[in-house]
């Protein structure tokens, strides 16, 4: 960290659980041991000299990183704050229960793929391998409050054309399109499927990575939009209490 930081960085001791934090793309990476205190200049040209305060470390544990949305917990309970630029803030230093926490998180992480694998994906509760943390997310949510089956991946065919939805809910017919910030494949998949919807007269709503902070508002009003008979579980009181 630049010398402006000394004084958090001059706290940190050897042998300290240590996580790093992307500001650039809200990622965290673990987990890491110090194996210095903090000190000064131990790379005096590292960064072209713009991060003076440093400290050496050793990685306990190779995993991919945490994003957003597989933070979100942790947002939703407090720990970690939001800023009006989006960035996540954390506090400056974490409890014991604060990095069991992350340590449990980064454990789900599922191993880095080697070259020539099958795919890993993220297990949800009801056993569907989703492809992202906020898949999983939401395919959580669905599984706690909704009181009916949801497929994953679902193929959908009409007129000699077939899309792959994201979730179907075959008891009210309703299909659930999911989209991230960082959008895989067609960038006019939303168009695309938002169009063969439409022109099929199918039950669809778009839940987006965004959306997830405020899942128990926002989902059950997009689907009460175009299936009033919708049955929630453990979420409809409160949703209505919020309202009145």
């Amino acid at each position: 960290m630049p010398m402006s930081e000394w004084n958090r960085v001059s706290q940190v001791k050897k042998g300290d659980i240590l996580f790093l934090l992307n500001y650039q793309n809200n990622r965290l990476h673990g987990v890491f041991e110090a194996t210095t205190d903090g000190t000064l200049n131990i790379e005096a040209y590292a960064f072209d000299g713009r991060f003076s305060a440093q400290v050496r470390v050793r990685r306990k544990m190779r995993c991919l990183p945490l994003d957003e949305a597989a933070l979100l917990p942790l947002i939703n309970r407090g720990w970690i704050r939001v800023s009006r630029r989006g960035v996540l803030l954390f506090p400056d230093r974490l409890g014991p229960k604060f990095i069991d926490e992350l340590w449990r998180m980064f454990l789900e992480v599922p191993p880095v793929p080697r070259a020539k694998t099958d795919l890993v994906g993220y297990k949800a509760k009801d056993g569907h391998i989703t492809k992202s943390y906020g898949e999983r997310y939401l395919d959580d949510w669905l599984h706690e409050h909704l009181s009916y089956k949801h497929e994953y991946n679902y193929p959908v065919k009409r007129a000699k054309r077939e899309v792959l939805c994201d979730w179907y809910i075959p008891k009210i017919d309703l299909h659930i399109e999911f989209w991230e910030k960082k959008a895989r494949g067609d960038p006019r998949a939303i168009e695309i499927k938002q169009k063969f919807y439409e022109d099929h007269s199918l039950r669809a709503i778009d839940i987006y990575e965004n959306d997830l902070c405020l899942a128990d508002r926002i989902i059950p009003q997009r689907i009460r939009q175009v299936a009033p008979e919708c049955k929630f579980r453990k979420i409809l009181e409160e949703s209505e209490k919020a309202v009145n």
